[in-house]
């Protein structure tokens, strides 16, 4: 009895601990703004849609980060499949050229009609878009496309 007393003290000091650090705090940085990427994967077709490029190199979707706010040369990635059928994957790459302001959150949004999206980006709170809306054709990958999506990493702005 004196040992499960022993134990459960430590067990609920954890959980304490645990639960006083959710949830996480979301403060925007000062001369910063928040970027959402868009993931919907809770039916047979998996979206995907975000920010391309981190530290102007490639990378696959992510969590919410902040960035400096102003003028944006942003790449964005749309990837959509079916889930269990390989080879299913369409792709679509489109590149924002958009003002944004500090302290704001910002998400990316898409409507998909047959084989084409629409992109845009659009304020969190408000849902009020801050882009033009880009549509693009939805096509198999590349076989190989790291040059590519390297190069134009490199000539956008985050």
């Amino acid at each position: 009895m004196k040992n499960l007393k022993l134990l459960l003290i430590p067990a609920l000091c954890v959980a304490a601990i645990g639960c006083s650090t959710l949830p996480l705090k979301t403060e925007i940085k000062e001369n910063h703004f928040r970027f959402e990427n868009f993931k919907r994967d809770n039916n047979s077709t998996l979206e995907y849609v975000h920010l391309m490029c981190f530290h102007k190199k490639p990378t696959t979707w992510a969590e919410p980060k902040q960035y400096l706010s102003g003028e944006h040369d942003l790449w964005v990635k749309a990837s959509l499949s079916t889930r269990n059928i390989s080879n299913s994957t369409k792709e679509a790459f489109v590149n924002f050229k958009v003002k944004l302001e500090s302290s704001k959150s910002y998400m990316l949004n898409r409507k998909i009609v047959d084989d084409k999206i629409s992109l845009w980006i659009q304020e969190v709170d408000t849902g009020v878009g801050v882009s033009d809306i880009i549509t693009a054709d939805l096509e198999n990958p590349l076989i190989i496309d790291d040059f590519l999506r390297k190069r134009q990493c490199k000539s956008g702005s985050v």
